[in-house]
C-alpha cells in the first residue's frame, strides 16, 4: 500500500517527494543548484513521528505492559536495523537519488541510507495524509512483527538471552569482535567456542553486537 502511495503522489507532488529520495550525497555533488533540497529535515522528522506512532500503539493496545516492556520493545522496532530491513523488503533503495560517490559505494542498500530514507518517507506523509492515516500506514506495515515480538517475547535484551542460553548449557561466553568501518557503522563478530556465529551492523557498536547476539541465538 505505501509503495502505491508513493507511486501516486511522484504524479501530482513530484517536486516534494523528490525531496524525500535525494540524499545529501547528490547535495554535495550539486552545490551549484540551489533548487534541490536532501531528506534531512523529512528525516528528522519522521524519525519522530514513527516513535509516536508505535508509542501510541503498544500502550494502547497493551494496556497490561509496563512501562520497561513498552521501551524495549519499541526499540525493537525504532532502530536502523529495523527499518532498514523493511525498506529493503519494500524496495525502497530504487527511489533513492544518489551522488556518484554514494552509488558506486553501494549507497541504495546501505543500512543508514535505507532507514533514513523511510523516516523520510514517513515524515512527508505525515504531513500529506496526516498522522492518523500515516499511523495505520506504518501499523500496518508492523503489525506483525510486533505481535512476534510480544507473543515470544523476543523483545528481551538479545545479549542477556544468549549469555543465560550459554551458561544454562555449560557453554563458554561469547566473544564479540569489533571494527568500524569507513562509513562510520560498526561490523561486530561474534564468536562461541572459537567458531564464529554472527556478524552484523550498526551504527552503534551496541547495536550491532544486539544484532549479531540475535544472529546466534537463532542458529542456537
Amino acid at each position: 500500500m505505501i509503495n502505491e502511495l508513493i507511486e501516486k503522489y511522484s504524479k501530482v507532488d513530484y517536486e516534494n517527494l523528490k525531496v524525500v529520495f535525494t540524499h545529501s550525497s547528490f547535495i554535495n555533488e550539486n552545490q551549484n543548484d540551489n533548487n534541490i533540497s536532501s531528506n534531512e529535515r523529512l528525516e528528522y522528522l519522521g524519525d519522530s513521528v514513527i516513535s509516536y506512532i508505535v508509542s501510541i500503539y503498544l500502550y494502547s493496545e497493551y494496556p497490561t505492559l509496563p512501562e520497561g516492556d513498552l521501551s524495549k520493545i519499541r526499540s525493537e522496532i525504532v532502530n536502523q536495523n529495523s527499518l532498514a530491513e523493511v525498506a529493503r523488503e519494500l524496495e525502497f533503495g530504487k527511489y533513492l537519488i544518489l551522488g556518484k560517490g554514494e552509488e558506486k559505494n553501494n549507497g541504495r542498500d546501505k543500512n543508514s541510507n535505507l532507514c533514513n530514507l523511510f523516516e523520510a518517507i514517513i515524515g512527508y506523509f505525515s504531513i500529506k495524509i496526516g498522522l492518523e492515516e500515516t499511523s495505520k500506514l506504518f501499523i500496518n506495515i508492523f503489525k506483525d512483527k510486533i505481535n512476534f515480538l510480544i507473543s515470544e517475547k523476543a523483545y528481551y535484551d538479545p545479549k542477556s538471552l544468549l549469555q543465560e542460553k550459554l551458561q544454562y548449557q555449560n557453554i563458554d561466553l561469547p566473544i564479540y569482535k569489533s571494527i568500524k568501518n569507513k562509513d562510520g557503522q560498526f561490523k561486530v563478530s561474534l564468536y562461541i567456542k572459537n567458531t564464529l556465529y554472527a556478524e552484523a551492523l550498526g551504527i552503534r557498536k551496541i547495536d550491532a553486537e544486539k544484532e549479531a547476539a540475535k544472529i546466534a541465538l537463532e542458529k542456537l
